[in-house]
């Protein structure tokens, strides 16, 4: 690694000899001055890399330290949601609410108390009961907090956070509350007070609490943990990032320790100043004694064989430097990108690329060329020098690796003009990022389903009035024209089939309105073909779009099944839906879904949905029933899903196999009704 800069170094002319003009002398003062100039900025170089990979080492570690805290709190947060829907839907007592709400805040370690608190801000209970009610009053949020807590929950049905605020014992606190909500009645809430110290020192990976101080504040500045550190020193590296919880903004710094001077190497640069001045003294005493040029010329060869192990030593210990960084590093020509250098880290990563060889064949092997998309020109500032640093996340081809690239031009050691390219593997992150953001839009389509719904039902509910009208108004006219001894009779057997179809959107938004309507689930004694037929008439369209006709293949004299009919009926929804989608590049008429329904035995029927789509795939198929897992390009991966919930809970099965010849089948099966087996 050290022949480039080694090789240069050997080959520089040796000293003037004893015949040169004098005007030389001046030459090389000028090129000794140029040097120097050029081993401080190489110098400076190193150190504002040091920098650099010391202030992206924080950042990364200050989102690592942000997740970990961010993803207790949200299970935090969901635990107590679902703690209110359940005590909200009356499926756990209070002795089971101090059972769980206790072991939860002791196995935290950070969450003293957990209350629910009535709407006049009475507490009803609080876990763990190791201490009396009075302590755990003085331990909550002031009194104003409170009434803001629980008017914003009891309007927006949704969860909040306090004001940060100290707690009788000084230790800063925030409270977090969970509405109640019974039939759209606010009946309360669940409240759980944090400790922000023992939040941290339990959610915080340990290495980070070994590597840094860590300061939980608002966003004016106020510590939270560690208050007394809040007046950090300048100079220092720290890093802060936000941590947002629900209506409140808090975030988080980590300080690191104080770092290094300019100079990286005391002794590097110590070395480097004494070459300088020694050089320039010799070559001005070699001006003083041009008589005694023998002595000069021998003291000439002395300084300049002293010169070149200097440089040797200069050059290695820079190699040590960049060897020691866990980063890619390697420098290319600025013009021909032939690899004049790269470390250690590189030659592991990159086996294939070496000095000498050209960086393209790394280069191309990445997405968008880390550094030979700029050209030398965007590298320089407009004197040629060395200019502005290029970041890119690039991913690389072969390993799907993804790596932060910094590219920048530096004068090499031979004074040349160099990239200087450093890669840094943040796969992790990235792959982090996207898991977050898809998890985020997953929610999003789940909260917009949920909004649909509300909507459904809100229409089901307006229009039945003006067809429920309709339906009078057109009673009346058959009525009306039969009592007419001379009325048209294709007249009112028009109006008779009006009546008809009113009669018949009238159940069809019956249907829906009973579909998309929340409630507890309801088995009951139910004929499965005719729960089929209302399906089908709900699902069936003759829209170019969404066009499916449904055969039915119905066994007759089926027993009635026990089984709530809403349940089943959005399986049945669910599978015609994905036969139809399945067969989507069919033409309309071509898109034909077979219903059929079996006895298999004395105990249970079955019911099969098969379609001659696109089919599933066997790798697929291994995970077709995974939460999260789906086929579709938009998909949710939680419909087949929701549906084997749906049929286990009556005791039933779901299963998949392949349709002949193309195409797939959906079966699952339900139990008969115990009073009607024959």
């Amino acid at each position: 690694m050290s022949d480039i800069p080694i090789k240069k170094a050997s080959t520089v002319s040796p000293p003037i000899a004893a015949n040169k003009p004098e005007r030389d002398w001046y030459v090389h003062e000028w090129m000794l001055l140029a040097f120097a100039a050029g081993m401080m900025l190489l110098i400076y170089f190193v150190a504002q890399h040091e920098a650099d990979v010391g202030h992206a080492e924080i950042v990364r570690d200050a989102a690592v330290v942000e997740q970990s805290i961010t993803r207790r709190l949200e299970a935090d947060q969901q635990f107590f949601d679902r703690l209110a829907l359940d005590i909200a839907a009356e499926r756990i007592s209070s002795e089971e609410f101090d059972r769980i709400a206790g072991k939860r805040a002791i196995e935290s370690g950070y969450i003293t108390d957990v209350l629910r608190v009535k709407p006049d801000f009475e507490v009803m209970r609080h876990a763990p009961g190791a201490r009396s009610l009075e302590i755990v009053k003085r331990g909550r949020a002031p009194f104003a907090d409170q009434v803001w807590m629980m008017s914003l929950t009891k309007k927006t049905a949704r969860s909040t956070y306090s004001h940060p605020f100290r707690n009788d014992q000084g230790r800063f606190t925030i409270e977090y509350s969970a509405p109640i909500m019974s039939n759209d009645q606010f009946q309360g809430s669940i409240n759980a007070v944090i400790l922000f110290d023992e939040l941290l020192d339990r959610s915080a990976p340990e290495w980070a609490g070994r590597k840094y101080r860590i300061v939980l504040s608002d966003t004016t500045g106020q510590g939270m943990t560690n208050a007394e550190a809040m007046h950090i020193e300048s100079g220092v590296l720290k890093h802060t990032v936000p941590l947002s919880l629900p209506w409140r903004d808090l975030q988080i710094t980590l300080v690191g320790a104080k770092p290094s001077s300019l100079l990286p190497n005391l002794t590097l640069s110590t070395a480097v100043l004494a070459l300088t001045g020694l050089m320039v003294w010799t070559l001005i005493g070699l001006r003083k004694q041009q008589r005694m040029r023998r002595e000069a010329e021998t003291e000439r060869d002395r300084v300049y064989l002293k010169s070149i192990g200097d440089l040797r030593t200069t050059n290695e210990r820079f190699e040590k430097v960049l060897d020691s960084l866990d980063v890619s590093v390697y420098v290319s020509d600025l013009y021909t990108n032939d690899v004049l250098y790269l470390n250690t880290s590189a030659q592991e990563a990159f086996p294939y690329l070496g000095v000498g060889r050209n960086a393209s064949t790394l280069e191309d092997g990445f997405v968008a060329s880390p550094s030979s998309k700029y050209p030398a020109d965007a590298l320089l500032t407009p004197e040629g020098e060395p200019g502005e640093v290029f970041k890119d996340e690039l991913e690389h081809r072969a390993s799907h690796r993804w790596f932060l690239t910094r590219t920048r031009a530096v004068r090499w050691v031979d004074g040349r003009i160099a990239r200087l390219t450093t890669l840094g593997d943040v796969t992790d992150r990235v792959h982090a990022d996207r898991i977050r953001q898809t998890q985020q839009d997953k929610l999003t389509r789940t909260s917009r389903l949920m909004t649909v719904g509300e909507i459904a039902s809100t229409l089901a509910h307006e229009i039945n009035q003006p067809l429920a009208a309709i339906a009078n108004y057109v009673s009346g006219c058959i009525q009306r024209l039969k009592g007419n001894g001379s009325a048209d009779m294709a007249v009112i057997g028009a109006m008779e089939k009006a009546d008809a179809q009113v009669a018949r959107a009238g159940a069809i938004i019956g249907r829906v309105r009973e579909f998309v309507r929340t409630r507890e689930p309801q088995r009951q004694p139910l004929n499965i073909n005719a729960l089929v037929r209302d399906v089908v008439q709900l699902v069936e369209s003759d829209d170019e779009e969404r066009a499916l006709t449904c055969v039915l293949r119905l066994a007759p004299n089926l027993p009635l099944v026990f089984a709530d009919q809403i349940m089943i009926e959005q399986v049945l929804v669910n599978f015609l839906r994905n036969a139809r989608e399945a067969m989507q590049h069919l033409p309309p008429l071509q898109r034909i879904a077979v219903v059929r329904t079996s006895r298999l035995d004395s105990h249970f029927c079955s019911v099969d949905v098969s379609d001659s789509g696109v089919g599933i795939d066997a790798d697929a198929a291994k995970q077709l029933f995974s939460p999260f897992f789906s086929t579709k390009p938009d998909g949710m991966g939680m419909g087949l899903n929701i549906c084997r919930s749906l049929i286990e809970y009556h005791e039933g099965n779901l299963t998949f196999e392949q349709n002949t010849p193309v195409g797939a089948i959906f079966r699952f099966t339900l139990p008969f009704d115990e009073g009607h087996v024959g």
